[in-house]
C-alpha cells in the first residue's frame, strides 16, 4: 500500500484509502467493518468518522488503525487523524483543545477520548459510587438518552475535583467520560494526560510560543488531567500548571485531577500545587470487588450480544484478577478472536468454553503470569524446584547444590524481568560481575545442549507460567 493523498473538496484520501483496504481484506469483509462507517466531519489533518457499535471501533483498532497511521496523508505528507466515536454518543467533535490560527510551526497535539470510556460503560460500586455520582452530576449526564439535558452544574464548591487510587480503579474510565459527556453540551472539556502536558510545556517554551499554549488550556471550561503524580520533579511543567490552575479557579471553570496516590503522599510536587489540589474535594477510587468485577464482563458481553457461562466468567476472574483494565483487555480480545474465529469457520456462532477461551488467550494468559513475576517469587520458585530454602540461593556457599540453583535464578530474572546487572546484584548480594558470569554460564550450556540445564529450565518454566 503506497501513501494516499487528500484531494480538495472532498475527502478522497478516505475514499482511497477504502478500495486499498477492499483490495486487501476483501469486499464483503471492507463493506461490513469500513464502508459502514460515516463521516461526520474532515479537515485537512482530521477525519472523525461514526461506528454503529462498540465492536466495530475495536476491530477497527485492531485491524485498521495502524495502517491508517501510515498511509492516511494529506497533500502536504501530512497524517490525517482518524477519530472514532460510536454512534449515539454524540457527533464526534474536533477536539475542543484546538488552538485556531496557530501557525503550522507550532501545533498541540491533544489525547484523544477512548469511545468506549463513557459513563454508559462504568460500572459503579460502593468504591467508586461518591466519586460518579459526582461527576455524574457535574455533567447533568442522562444514561436514558445518553446525553447531557442541561448545561453542566456549577460546583464551584467542589473545585478542583481530586480522584486518586491504584492502576485500574477506573480513574482514567471517569475522567474521559465526564469530557465525553461535556463536550456533548455547548462547553468545553479538555482530558490530557500528564505525559501530554508536559511536552506541550517544553515544547511551547522551546518555540516561544507560550500565549498561544496558555490560550489552548485557559480558553476550555473544564480541564482533565490524568495522573498528575507524573509531574514528580518536572519543575518547568509544575511551574505552568500552578499559573494554569489559577487561571481556570479564578474564572470558575471545573478542574479534574486524578493521580495515584492523595495530594500529600504526592513526591517532589511543591508544596502550592498540593495545597491548591486540596482546595476542592479529595476522593479515593478502590479496586472493585469481584462481584462487581463479573458485572464488568457481563456487561462488556452483552455490549457484544455475548453470553458467558458462569465457568468461563470465574476463569477470567482468576485469571487475569489483577485489574480492572487487566480483565477488560482480556474479555474484550476473546469476544473479538471468537468472532474472528467463527468468521473464518463460516460458522454463526459457537459457545466460549473454559477450554477455548485459554486457547484464544494463550499469550494474553502468558503474559499476566510473567506480569506477575518478581525476583524475590523467581528465587522462591526456583529453590523449591531444587528442594532447598531460598537462604540457601542467596547465600555464599559454593556447593553445587547451591551455585547451579543460584545461576538459574539470575538467569531467570535476567530473561524474564530484563533487571539491569547491577541491581540484580543488589538482589542476589554479589557484585554485577558476578551475575554477569554466572548468566554468561548459562548461556553457554545451553548452546552446548547440555540437556541437564535445559530440562532443568523447561522444568522452572512451566512453573513460572502457571
Amino acid at each position: 500500500m503506497i501513501g494516499i493523498y487528500q484531494k480538495v473538496g472532498k475527502m478522497q484520501a478516505w475514499d482511497l484509502f477504502l478500495k486499498e483496504m477492499e483490495r486487501e481484506i476483501g469486499l464483503e469483509t471492507a463493506k461490513k467493518w469500513l464502508y459502514s462507517l460515516k463521516v461526520a466531519d474532515f479537515d485537512a489533518c482530521n477525519l472523525y468518522l461514526e461506528a454503529k457499535d462498540a465492536f466495530q471501533v475495536m476491530w477497527f483498532e485492531e485491524h485498521v488503525r495502524k495502517k491508517a497511521n501510515k498511509h492516511l496523508v494529506n497533500n502536504n505528507r501530512k497524517q490525517i487523524k482518524v477519530h472514532l466515536s460510536v454512534k449515539g454518543l454524540g457527533k464526534p467533535k474536533k477536539a475542543a483543545s484546538k488552538v485556531k490560527n496557530i501557525p503550522p510551526a507550532f501545533t498541540l497535539a491533544f489525547d484523544e477520548l477512548d469511545p468506549l470510556f463513557t459513563f454508559d460503560h462504568f460500572i459503579p460500586s460502593e468504591s467508586n459510587l461518591l466519586a460518579h455520582k459526582l461527576l455524574f452530576k457535574t455533567t447533568n449526564y442522562d444514561p436514558i438518552s445518553s446525553q447531557v439535558v442541561s448545561n453542566p452544574s456549577e460546583l464551584a464548591s467542589f473545585n478542583p475535583i481530586f480522584l486518586f487510587g491504584g492502576k485500574g480503579t477506573g480513574k482514567t474510565h471517569l475522567l474521559m467520560a465526564t469530557a465525553h459527556a461535556i463536550n456533548c453540551s455547548h462547553k468545553k472539556a479538555l482530558y490530557v494526560r500528564s505525559e501530554t502536558f508536559t511536552v506541550h510545556v517544553v515544547s511551547a517554551i522551546r518555540a516561544g510560543e507560550m500565549s498561544l499554549f496558555r490560550q489552548a488550556y485557559r480558553s476550555v471550561d473544564v480541564l482533565l488531567i490524568d495522573d498528575v503524580h507524573l509531574f514528580s520533579k518536572k519543575w518547568a511543567t509544575q511551574e505552568e500548571l500552578f499559573h494554569t490552575f489559577n487561571a481556570l479557579h479564578l474564572a470558575g471553570k471545573q478542574i479534574i485531577l486524578s493521580a495515584n496516590c492523595a495530594p500529600q503522599e504526592l513526591q517532589h510536587i511543591e508544596p502550592r500545587l498540593i495545597s491548591r489540589f486540596e482546595w476542592g474535594i479529595v476522593l479515593p477510587l478502590n479496586p472493585l470487588p469481584k462481584e462487581d468485577m463479573r458485572k464488568v464482563i457481563q456487561r462488556k458481553a452483552k455490549a457484544f450480544d455475548t453470553q458467558l457461562h458462569p465457568k468461563v466468567e470465574e476463569f477470567l476472574l482468576e485469571m487475569f484478577s489483577s485489574t480492572t483494565n487487566s480483565i477488560a483487555a482480556a474479555l474484550e480480545s476473546l469476544l473479538m478472536r471468537h468472532h474472528l474465529r467463527m468468521r473464518e469457520q463460516k460458522k454463526a456462532s459457537a459457545p466460549i468454553t473454559v477450554q477455548l477461551a485459554k486457547h484464544l488467550l494463550k499469550d494474553l494468559i502468558e503474559k499476566e503470569s510473567l506480569s506477575a513475576l518478581t525476583p524475590e517469587k523467581i528465587i522462591q520458585i526456583v529453590a523449591e524446584y531444587f528442594g532447598i530454602c531460598k537462604q540457601d540461593i542467596l547465600s555464599k556457599n559454593q556447593k553445587r547444590e547451591y551455585v547451579v540453583p543460584r545461576q538459574l535464578a539470575m538467569y531467570f530474572c535476567r530473561q524474564k524481568l530484563k533487571i539491569p546487572y547491577t541491581k540484580l546484584g543488589a538482589v542476589f548480594g554479589r557484585d554485577h560481575s558476578t551475575v554477569i558470569s554466572s548468566i554468561k554460564t548459562v548461556q553457554s550450556q545451553l548452546d552446548e545442549n547440555n540437556k541437564e540445564v535445559i530440562d532443568q529450565l523447561n522444568g522452572i518454566t512451566k512453573i513460572l507460567h502457571k
